[in-house]
């Protein structure tokens, strides 16, 4: 008999301090689909093309799918969305007979009703599904992980990777464990622990240390017998929940003493070397005159105050104000997320001059809106394809997008790719789609904090991250945190420490 896995899940990086609410149009917008229409995700870097693959290549494995969905991280998920999603997914377990359960989740996800968004998730699969059937869920490494979602699981299989370009493998991963458990073959038992630090997230870029040798220490831990995964999740610092925090997570076949000792030891090392997560980033004015003076391009300046991708406006100004004012010579900007603009652009039409200004007016933490004169450079749907390493084959869209020609201080010009929807710019595909190939600039600027990484490093000249203003700024007494069990690192200034979680 083949055995049967169900596959699907919801995945959102919720920023509480973000407005407004991520409703359903958002995984509409971003990636939803049903139970039929999953297959689409095949042969795509996803936790899903992962699992179809790992599926198709066992052979005696029959998917059942469930619905995926995802959204930009942003403000908290609207019940009504959550609902939408994850009463699909119940339906489908409560009409499907299934061997084991493998969950696509990210793990700091907050809902309207539901701080632990993922945990509540797990919880309500498990009450479908019942003891016996093992469920197993993946994580992006930024989860803050609650007891909920530790006590539903057989195992956790966060990624190892930051960008994160594991996505395939740990989907592949997660279902080779699962089967392996239907079969007998294994055991699953798993452990983990909190630990109360919560670092802000440019040091943890997997080519940097301490997250270079934390990761390879867990990967020589799985390496060893009986030992079947090791994560280590560093938490989504803009989360105020009770349970937000670093953890350690081992599955090992049947052994809890030795993933209790890999917890611990691994635990350990984080909190002796807790200082080295705090960046030293220069400030925008900085990076700009930095940038301008190396001698070759294209030097990539990452606004992270301002990445999307940790649920900001991306209309933030800062960087597009400096460029302007300090003559920064070829450079373009992408994406600013400014719908007005792009209309008035779109109205105009190509090559005519608008005068506008530009972002700034979604909050108060993202700069104040500019004044700009611009050329209208081109125009389009804003569509593209990410070209990899993450995300490789997936489609996307900024929505309707104008790029901008926008006039310098000191006679240069400032091309800005201005979209009406938020994305993080993580993928050279961006730019390309736009008419700008980025290896022939001088100066590039993502908004994006680590994630760009993948695509641009191997053209950069030089990356500068940059200690800008927005909902993801390193000051994280700017914003009003309610929640948190304190202490916690770094908003208290003491030293971290470790407790053991609920477990199945």
């Amino acid at each position: 008999m083949p055995v049967r896995i169900a596959v699907g899940g919801i995945v959102h990086e919720t920023n509480t301090m973000a407005q407004p609410q991520t409703g359903l149009h958002e995984f509409r917008a971003n990636h939803l689909y049903s139970a039929d229409e999953i297959a689409e995700l095949a042969d795509t870097n996803s936790i899903i093309g992962g699992a179809l693959a790992a599926i198709e290549a066992d052979g005696n494995i029959e998917l059942v799918p469930m619905m995926s969905g995802s959204a930009i991280p942003g403000g908290t998920v609207a019940r009504d969305a959550f609902e939408y999603i994850v009463g699909d997914i119940c339906t489908t377990l409560e009409r499907e007979p299934v061997d084991a359960v493998v969950l696509d989740l990210h793990g700091a996800m907050v809902v309207d009703g539901f701080p632990g968004g993922d945990g509540e998730v797990a919880r309500r699969v498990r009450a479908i599904v019942g003891p016996d059937v093992p469920v197993l869920a993946t994580l992006d490494l930024h989860a803050n992980l609650d007891d909920v979602l530790t006590a539903s699981t057989d195992a956790l299989v966060p990624f190892d990777t930051y960008p994160h370009i594991d996505n395939f493998e740990r989907g592949r991963e997660a279902i080779d464990l699962a089967a392996r458990t239907v079969r007998r073959q294994i055991r699953l038992t798993s452990r983990a622990v909190h630990i109360s630090a919560s670092p802000p997230s440019p040091n943890q870029f997997s080519g940097m240390e301490p997250t270079l040798s934390l990761q390879n220490l867990a990967r020589e831990w799985e390496a060893k017998p009986g030992v079947l995964n090791v994560g280590i999740l560093f938490s989504f610092p803009y989360a105020d929940v009770p349970h937000n925090g670093m953890a350690v997570v081992a599955t090992t076949d049947g052994n809890p003493e030795l993933a209790d000792r890999i917890c611990a030891e691994v635990g350990a090392e984080i909190i002796r070397r807790y200082r080295e997560f705090w960046p030293d980033l220069p400030s925008v004015e900085e990076a700009i005159h930095a940038a301008m003076e190396e001698p070759t391009g294209p030097v990539v300046l990452a606004d992270f105050g301002d990445n999307p991708g940790g649920g900001t406006t991306a209309d933030g100004t800062a960087l597009l104000w400096g460029l302007i004012d300090l003559g920064a010579p070829n450079a373009a900007l992408g994406a600013l997320c400014d719908p007005e603009v792009v209309e008035i652009a779109w109205k105009a039409g190509v090559g005519s001059e608008i005068s506008v200004e530009i972002g700034g007016k979604r909050d108060t933490y993202h700069g104040a809106p500019i004044p700009i004169t611009a050329t209208v450079q081109s125009l389009s749907d804003g569509n593209y394809v990410y070209e990899g390493p993450m995300n490789t084959g997936i489609r996307n869209t900024l929505g309707r997008t104008a790029v901008l020609a926008v006039q310098g201080r000191y006679g240069n010009t400032v091309r800005v790719i201005c979209s009406s929807r938020r994305v993080q710019a993580l993928d050279t595909a961006i730019f390309r789609s736009q008419g700008i190939e980025p290896t022939e600039c001088k100066i590039v600027v993502v908004k994006s904090g680590v994630h760009f990484r993948g695509a641009f490093m191997p053209i950069a000249s030089r990356v500068i991250v940059v200690d800008s203003p927005g909902l993801l700024q390193l000051n994280v007494g700017a914003f009003p945190f309610r929640n948190l069990t304190r202490p916690l690192w770094p908003h208290d200034d003491v030293v971290p420490t470790m407790q053991p979680m609920e477990h199945r």
